[in-house]
């Protein structure tokens, strides 16, 4: 199976398709870790970001 680009995972993730956003996470993950020195607050608070970015991006 060929990986989805973002840009699609994105529009799918934007039109409801939880799955996809589940996959961009899971792409990022290791970014959110690096970025949240360890903190359970601020991985969650990265996420959130995530979520609401994509959701207001005009693809």
């Amino acid at each position: 199976m060929e990986k989805e680009s973002l840009y699609i995972l994105g529009k799918k993730a934007q039109a409801g398709d939880e799955i996809s956003l589940i996959k961009i996470i899971d792409r990022k993950r290791k970014m959110i870790e690096k970025y949240s020195y360890g903190d359970e607050d601020r991985y969650q608070f990265i996420i959130e970001k995530l979520i609401q970015g994509i959701k207001n991006y005009k693809f």
